[in-house]
């Protein structure tokens, strides 16, 4: 083949490769720019473009007043971007310093594989511009909110806390996350080659809702002195704890209620599970002689016993296998019931409780509701426990009515107290009084007007029966100086896990004043005292004192035939 054709052949070889090149180019083009550009285009909006949250404003928990218990207040999360951080161990070092977070603990996230990683949650704006000055590659703020709770430790078991993310995890922060939390938003926004937003070119894809205001129908006061006393009772008592509450028996709305040892819940993480827990709503507990204001509700209401009826009180009776006594010895073997509730004699409620009937004292307890939920919102409550009246056997009568081999919680009391002071009418427990919604508007709780459990006359009955145990009786100790009021003592010993009881008691005081125009109810229980453990003498007290408090600064208006004293105390 001559030179020249060698030379043809070549030009053409290299002519059809150049060809083919430019066709497969011309394939791979109209491949990326037609057929799969929809499919380059979202990576590439994918890499340069993000979708993120925006957290709505949690809502306000407030007093009764308007008082803040609860709010969100500004706060920044640092995050690094591990691959832009040039010097690991430097970084950490001046980080370090500003969170007070030991370095290696530091370092170890900025070693971690991947393109984000939090470095501190919820620090404080101060906090966050000192990071921000330190001037880090790769170390950023996200604009975040941290629940804030500006008493501290008032009414921290009741109001609970929320997470990291500012969900509710106990309390009322749990019980209305829905209605606090509001709905987040989104947001979407384009991103330099470092990771970091470019100003100006977000874009607001769904604006955030904030979250609703709850006020509630606590009063900062009366929750104050509440665990003021709380505390002092423990103290004086040398119980484990104390728990208390008080509410408006005619609505049942919840002034107050807590335990002591309680905790500031800005620091919830460092306090142990048990001292978060509100006992008020999620404790049962074996009530003793103050469930003899059951008893003494179904014989009254039922007409088997009048106020003046005579009742023969032997020392002690035998029922079954079981010989029951009276826990001292009364001053006369013929009682008036009146007498038989006010010095708290075991063998006058049991043969009052006899007379009366199974059938007819198991319906008290149900239409009082002992062994239900009370309705009250908050989660977590204690139903408590009671036989079923198929399953009780000859022993089972009598001590349910003097409040052994059932259990309640303090929240169950204070229902069944204000069924006497609210003329036989049962009330539902609650602590939500209004909604206030971000648009201004508001919702107000919408309770019903009470159950009718027993008759207005009944209930009167029992009022003036009660305020013969203050006056007279084992709960002396409970009067005041400015109103009457009534109650039921209660000392019960504890159940032994093992079966039988032992040797610790629960000391309660339940009652409401003023006795002539009932207003409130207050139980207060005190958990295994030792120094003194009767209910007339450790709980009571606690009562007159939080009782008196809390009608004085709602004004109300102070008895005109004063008839309590406290000169005469008797132990159960």
């Amino acid at each position: 083949m001559s030179k020249g054709r060698k030379r043809d052949a070549r030009i053409n070889l290299a002519a059809l490769v150049l060809l083919l090149g430019l066709v497969l180019i011309g394939y791979r083009l109209v491949d990326l720019q037609v057929v799969r550009a929809d499919r380059f285009k979202q990576i590439a909006e994918d890499q340069r473009y993000q979708q993120t949250d925006i957290n709505p404003l949690r809502g306000c928990l407030t007093d009764r007043e308007g008082q803040v218990l609860a709010i969100s207040k500004e706060a920044y999360s640092i995050y690094a971007t591990p691959y832009l951080v040039n010097d690991k161990p430097a970084a950490a070092a001046e980080l370090s310093g500003i969170l007070q977070k030991p370095r290696q603990e530091l370092e170890e996230k900025l070693r971690t594989k991947g393109g984000f990683v939090y470095i501190e949650r919820k620090v404080s704006p101060e906090v966050a511009d000192a990071v921000k000055g330190l001037g880090i590659d790769g170390i950023g703020l996200q604009k975040e909110s941290k629940r804030f709770y500006p008493q501290g430790g008032l009414a921290s078991q009741i109001l609970g806390f929320v997470g990291t993310d500012n969900v509710g995890l106990a309390g009322l922060e749990l019980q209305y996350e829905s209605t606090l939390a509001g709905e987040w938003g989104e947001a979407g926004m384009e991103m330099d080659p470092a990771g970091e937003p470019i100003p100006g070119v977000s874009k607001m894809i769904k604006p955030p809702m904030d979250g609703s205001d709850v006020q509630l129908t606590l009063d900062s006061e009366i929750q104050f002195k509440l665990q003021e006393q709380l505390a002092q009772s423990l103290k004086d008592s040398g119980a484990q704890n104390a728990t208390g509450l008080v509410m408006d028996c005619r609505t049942g709305e919840i002034l107050a209620m807590g335990s002591y040892p309680d905790f500031d819940v800005n620091l919830y993480s460092n306090v142990v599970a048990d001292v978060t827990r509100n006992r008020a709503v999620t404790d049962g507990f074996e009530p003793g002689s103050v469930l003899k204001i059951l008893t003494a509700m179904a014989a009254i209401d039922q007409g088997v016993v009048s106020p003046n009826s005579v009742i023969n009180v032997p020392f002690s009776i035998q029922i079954g296998e079981y010989e029951f006594k009276d826990d001292h010895p009364m001053e006369k073997d013929d009682l008036t019931f009146t007498e038989v509730i006010a010095h708290s004699s075991n063998i006058g409620t049991i043969k009052t409780a006899q007379a009366t009937g199974k059938d007819a004292f198991s319906k008290y307890v149900e239409e009082a509701g002992l062994g239900q939920l009370t309705g009250v919102d908050f989660p977590g409550e204690n139903c408590g426990v009671v036989l079923k009246p198929e399953k009780w056997n000859a022993t089972s009568l009598p001590t349910m009515a003097i409040g052994q081999g059932i259990t309640v919680s303090p929240i169950q009391l204070a229902v069944l107290t204000s069924i006497v002071a609210n003329g036989g009418l049962k009330v539902t427990p609650h602590f939500l009084k209004q909604l206030e919604h971000p648009d201004g508007s508001t919702e107000l709780y919408q309770g019903s007007g009470g159950e009718p459990i027993i008759s207005e006359e009944s209930a009167a009955s029992l009022r003036r029966i009660l305020g013969e145990v203050v006056r007279m009786g084992t709960g002396t100790r409970a009067a005041m100086s400015l109103y009457n009021c009534a109650g039921k003592t209660g000392t019960a010993m504890k159940v032994n896990p093992e079966g039988g009881y032992r040797e610790a008691y629960i000391a309660t005081f339940t009652g409401f004043a003023p006795t002539e125009d009932p207003r409130l109810v207050t139980v207060i229980t005190l958990d295994e005292p030792t120094s003194i453990y009767y209910g007339g003498l450790a709980a009571a007290p606690c009562f007159s004192q939080v009782m008196e408090f809390a009608l004085q600064h709602l004004q109300v208006t102070p008895s005109i035939d004063h008839v309590n004293t406290k000169e005469k105390v008797i132990s159960e």
